[in-house]
């Protein structure tokens, strides 16, 4: 028996409270929705499996794959702000050897963007040697500690360009590129190579991962650029109708619709009426859109995210992950305010007391998608 989509229709009667829209908006950037996924393990471990030498994949430990909870703000320019980084134990190693994997995610071909990897990497380099140096000197250090130092080498840092935008990636991937050389001193030059995923490229060569909800990802990352959205969000629908009974999927293909009415220049509630016929064709089952993708789409219609589609068409993504807990409060506790008017205290003081801006950001996405606030309140444990 096929199960039906928990999502309910929406009702427009409620006023539209900007605040509440523009917030959700934000947080929906495209920054935002793309880390939240590659922060996701099953993903992440999928990720690195399809971008990865086989000789790579060999002696790292993916199974023990953990996501580095620092962040390596640039003092001068706040706005640099690392994405992703993975630590990877090596296979069969009782040592505490690890490999970084960075993760620089770019939706504009950026020259400087080789570079900017290049200080992250030097930030890991300078924190781990200062917590082995730190131990070493520290009164009463071990010679465990002490013989640590002594033989201790900076660990590899794998730097991943991810991009996704309307053209190909071109911008250097490499430092060199970047540096003035004199004939005879190239080979002095400190140099640092980047790995390329263009998701650009490999959605428009139909080159897809075979990983269903890395397919997904790439799919719905590049819809947002797309002139035909409804073309693009089809295709989605396609590959997740085999299991679109299972709320897994359900949620894989209500997720790529906020992506696509919150970032699509291109998308409107006309958009959204044709998508739900030619879902409802196809036999598949009946999506609702939610209240919040509604105010969403009617403030769009209305012109009051201008604001907001310019920083997106300039990359101005700069305050949505950086450490603003109290944005990211704020916009959860807008969204269920806006779907159930009264949220019990007890929800309410939990959400307040988190200052994680990623599992925020994550939160947003169960507000809008839960169907009561006994289902909210599970994801909170």
């Amino acid at each position: 028996m096929v199960k039906k989509s928990s999502i309910k229709p929406s009702n427009l009667s409620q006023p539209i409270d900007l605040q509440a829209l523009n917030e959700f908006k934000k947080t929906y950037q495209h920054d935002a929705f793309c880390k939240n996924k590659l922060r996701n393990l099953q993903i992440a471990r999928k990720f690195l499996q399809h971008v990865l030498k086989p000789e790579t994949l060999e002696v790292l430990d993916l199974d023990r794959l953990q996501i580095d909870p620092e962040t390596y703000i640039d003092e001068e320019l706040k706005q640099f702000y690392l994405d992703v980084l993975y630590r990877i134990p090596i296979k069969n190693s009782n040592e505490m050897i690890v490999v970084f994997i960075l993760i620089e995610i770019k939706t504009q071909n950026d020259k400087w963007t080789i570079f900017q990897v290049v200080k992250y990497v030097i930030r890991i380099w300078n924190r781990e040697f200062k917590i082995v140096e730190s131990a070493a000197r520290k009164h009463g250090a071990t010679e465990e500690d002490k013989k640590r130092y002594e033989t201790f080498l900076l660990p590899m840092v794998l730097p991943i360009i991810f991009y996704y935008g309307k053209n190909q990636f071109t911008a250097p991937t490499e430092l060199i590129e970047l540096i003035r050389t004199l004939k005879g001193t190239e080979e002095y030059a400190v140099n640092m190579n980047a790995l390329l995923c263009d998701v650009s490229e490999l959605v428009s060569k139909e080159e897809l991962p075979e990983d269903t909800k890395l397919s997904v990802l790439f799919m719905t990352l590049q819809t947002i650029f797309s002139q035909d959205v409804v073309t693009n969000l089809m295709k989605i629908y396609q590959k997740l109708q085999p299991t679109i009974h299972l709320e897994e999927s359900q949620r894989e293909w209500q997720e790529a619709l906020f992506y696509a009415t919150t970032s699509a220049k291109h998308f409107t509630h006309d958009d959204f009426t044709k998508l739900t016929k030619q879902t409802q064709k196809k036999g598949g089952i009946p999506m609702s859109m939610s209240l919040i993708d509604e105010l969403v789409l009617e403030g769009i219609a209305k012109g009051e995210a201008k604001g907001i589609a310019k920083g997106i068409a300039e990359g101005e993504a700069k305050g949505i992950v950086k450490g603003e807990a109290e944005f990211g409060r704020n916009a959860v506790l807008s969204v269920l305010r806006k779907k159930f008017t009264r949220i019990p205290k007890k929800i309410e003081t939990t959400i307040r007391r988190m200052n994680d801006p990623i599992a925020l950001e994550s939160l947003v996405i169960d507000a809008a998608t839960c169907q009561t606030l006994h289902e909210f309140s599970e994801t909170l444990r």
